[in-house]
């Protein structure tokens, strides 16, 4: 097959394919571009989740006649002049291919005006020749996309329902929403709000919209400076996670970005404090020389690449961490500190045997010098070697005590059940071992489990996204137990769910991570699995949680009689063994 130069159409639909993939990504264009025109309030309306129709309004600055004309023409940018100008980019926007793009996968509509004299409209149908001609609009520019992909089918092939096409949106325009306070952002389809976002004073109140006046007072100010960085926004507290980083926002110089290397960065920052696979709310804005940052390295502008990636990490990491580590006053500002009495083991009180007149503790006769020595040489004689260990006494994690042979110590702070058989010290995760009961129970019930009505209905605050996935997934939640409805724009108030939940459980946790994994891509299988890990994770006792030696001994019961004991849903170690030998070893009885 000998080479040919393709068709400039069949050309411009091929590199559309790099800029457009899904209806959010062509909102993602329009909004940026309205970015860069100045503009403070930007509406969205879709029409099937923006398969069939997106409309962006926005009140920026317009354009002329003359440059509305270019504007669909093929890297026609008003942004950069010179090579030299793609060092140090400081706008959204600059390639010129957004426009021509989307007009090249759709029926592409748009109109503009400065406010001075008449406003222009360009027409655009499926990358054909633009046709302008004056209009009447105000200040600003609306852009309207009729039909996407109507003449690459294949492409349209792979688009997702209408749910998860305007989820997407919604999510896009959240991000971009924290990133730009100052601009009020609206999302409309069908007459229904789903997003709604004022502008707001300062990032806290843009937050505050967004995850509830609550949650934001979790949240801590970062303020971090170091070579060329400068990171501000706010990190909320361990205590707060998601099941997803829906909610970490990181925008460089204003562009939100995707980046792998910043995110490991904010995990560096919660090491040690967070679960693995939770996500503490973030949102960050870093400020950098644009000659230390890339831009131009995928079509979408999404991600970026700095010249010190290390660097970047290092001052995300630092920058959150500093901001979420607790540090006393220090001595000159903190007030004088009661005196107070240390915990002292109480001991058992000996029986009184003498009179109170006499001593406690009589001292003992004199004794024979030679007697004490004897006594000392015999106690240094080394102890008989003891035999090899056999491989099942050695310490290990996983394996399981027989039970038996338990019995219940107590409870090691409060997070650990301590049992001991005939040969060994068992150290048990308290959590961990009641998830797997309650999971196993859950999964293997010959019919479903109880619910119970919640003595109190507990009114759970969603983001926007969240609050729209909630109004139609309702009826399937309900299926695990969740008796939910809708209780304004951005809650949802739960009176009811499993009785394991109800009973104490993290019901408002449990829900929106159970909304999280029905958001996914994963089959019904593996996503039933997770909701019910869900659901256990939140119902199971919490570390921290002090419990009676009648509940520690019925923990331990329902754990080991359970279908999968060794291991916690998420697949760490319920238990660890210590054998007698080991702690003699450990003790240095050789």
């Amino acid at each position: 097959m000998g080479i040919r130069i393709l068709d400039p159409k069949v050309a411009q639909q091929v590199a559309a394919g790099e800029v457009v993939d899904r209806p959010a990504s062509v909102v993602k264009e329009l909004v940026e571009n309205s970015l860069d025109a100045g503009a403070s309030r930007i509406e969205v309306e879709l029409k099937e989740g923006g398969t069939a129709r997106i409309l962006v309004r926005d009140d920026g600055s317009g354009m002329d006649p003359e440059d509305a004309r270019l504007c669909v023409l093929r890297h026609a940018t008003s942004k950069i002049r010179s090579v030299k100008d793609l060092e140090e980019v400081s706008t959204l926007g600059f390639r010129g291919e957004a426009l021509p793009s989307i007009a090249s996968v759709s029926a592409f509509q748009l109109v503009t005006s400065t406010g001075e004299g008449p406003g222009t409209r360009v027409v655009v149908d499926g990358g054909s020749e633009a046709r302008v001609s004056p209009a009447t609009h105000p200040r600003g520019t609306t852009v309207l996309v009729d039909r996407i992909f109507y003449n690459v089918p294949a492409r349209r092939a792979f688009l997702k329902g209408p749910r998860a096409e305007r989820a997407a949106i919604v999510e896009l325009l959240t991000h971009m929403a924290v990133a730009h306070p100052e601009v009020s952002f609206r999302v409309v389809e069908g007459g229904r709000e789903y997003l709604s976002l004022p502008t707001a004073a300062d990032l806290l109140e843009r937050l505050a919209q967004i995850h509830g006046v609550a949650r934001a007072r979790a949240l801590r100010r970062v303020e971090y400076e170091a070579g060329a960085f400068r990171v501000d926004g706010y990190a909320a507290l361990p205590s707060l996670t998601e099941s997803s980083r829906a909610h970490q926002t990181v925008a460089v110089n204003g562009r939100w970005v995707r980046g792998e290397n910043l995110h490991r960065g904010l995990d560096d920052a919660y090491r040690a404090t967070v679960p693995a696979g939770r996500y503490p709310p973030v949102a960050l804005q870093i400020s950098v020389d644009p000659r230390r940052v890339d831009v131009n390295v995928h079509p979408t502008k999404q991600l970026v690449r700095f010249s010190d990636e290390r660097a970047a990490r290092e001052a995300v990491a630092v920058a959150v961490r500093s901001a979420i580590e607790w540090r006393p006053p220090s001595p000159a500002s903190a007030p004088p500190r009661p005196v107070v009495r240390g915990f002292v083991q109480e001991r058992l009180s000996p029986p009184q045997r003498v009179a109170e007149s006499r001593p406690a503790y009589a001292s003992p006769p004199p004794r024979d010098l030679r007697a004490v020595r004897e006594e000392i040489s015999r106690a240094s004689r080394p102890l008989p070697e003891p035999p090899p260990a056999a491989p099942e006494e050695l310490p290990g994690r996983g394996a399981l005590p027989n039970l038996n042979e338990l019995r219940v110590i107590g409870q090691l702070g409060a997070g650990y059940i301590l049992l001991e058989d005939p040969e060994a010290l068992w150290i048990v995760d308290q959590h961990v071992a009641h998830e797997r009961a309650i999971l196993d129970r859950l999964r293997d019930a010959g019919s479903p489990a109880p619910v119970q009505s919640l003595l109190v209905p507990e009114v759970v605050e969603l983001s926007p996204a969240e609050a729209e996935l909630a109004a139609e997934i309702l009826q399937e939640l309900a299926v695990y137990g969740f008796e939910a409805e809708p209780f304004g724009p951005r809650s949802v108030r739960i009176t009811a769910a499993l009785s394991t939940l109800a009973e104490g459980g993290d019901v408002a946790g449990a829900f929106k991570d159970a909304l999280a994994a029905i958001s996914g891509t994963e089959p019904g299988h593996r996503r039933e699995d997770r909701i019910l890990a869900t659901i256990a994770c939140h119902s199971a006792v919490k570390m921290g949680e002090r419990l009676s030696p009648q509940e520690m001994e019925s923990l331990v019961n329902d754990w080991l009689t359970s279908r999968l004991p060794a291991t916690c849903p998420h697949g760490r170690s319920i238990c660890y063994r210590m054998s007698l030998a080991e702690i003699g070893r450990k003790m240095d009885r050789r």
